[in-house]
């Protein structure tokens, strides 16, 4: 998609109802990561970007804005949802290691990365795993680790399938099978909370 038409549908999101509120139109130069794949299984390619919040807002973390694939034309897209405040993350032109990212995984399902691998002692990684369910956007799993750059061994995490329940948490050395409540969570209802760590002991 040329820069122009990616313009262009970024401008008309602001038209466009999210299930977490509206998204005015941005600047091209707050577009910090871009990811496409057929993310409602319907053949066409769909596309995910993040985007930074402006100068003036008081706050890091972006929005995830979903363009779909029409189907109509190769690569032709349209605007699709928006969901504000999804993912934590350093602005533009700051210090690298703590970017945001979306990706798609061969399977279709997305991916919001978030991390801090660059600030303090304390670092760690985020993947929420997002699936098109019935007509929503759901969180289908979370995976967490964390470490302490001053105390290799305060480490752990979780890899959490929310759909099953089934998962695995891990704290130092020891590392163990979980298996919790099934799940329906839809990603505005997870956002609406605040973002909370899925894992057992968050």
């Amino acid at each position: 998609m040329t820069v122009r038409y990616l313009a262009l549908f970024v401008a008309l999101l602001a038209a466009v109802p999210g299930q977490a509120g509206d998204l005015e139109a941005v600047a091209l130069d707050r577009i910090v990561s871009v990811a496409s794949g057929d993310l409602d299984g319907d053949g066409a390619s769909d596309a995910a970007l993040l985007i930074a919040p402006g100068a003036d807002e008081a706050h890091d973390d972006h929005a995830l804005v979903l363009l779909r694939g029409t189907g109509l034309d190769k690569g032709a897209l349209q605007p699709w949802r928006v969901y504000a405040d999804a993912a934590w993350g350093g602005l533009p032109g700051g210090m690298v290691g703590n970017r945001p990212a979306v990706a798609f995984t061969d399977a279709g399902s997305l991916q919001l990365i978030s991390k801090n691998e660059a600030v303090g002692r304390s670092r760690w990684y985020q993947t929420v795993t997002l699936a098109w369910r019935d007509g929503d956007l759901l969180v289908a799993g979370f995976t967490y680790d964390h470490r302490d750059t001053l105390d290799p061994d305060a480490a752990g995490g979780c890899d959490i399938n929310v759909f099953t329940g089934r998962g695995i948490i891990g704290e130092e050395t020891t590392e163990m099978t979980v298996s919790l409540e099934p799940r329906r969570l839809p990603l505005d209802q997870w956002l609406a909370q605040g973002s909370p760590s899925l894992c057992p002991d968050g």
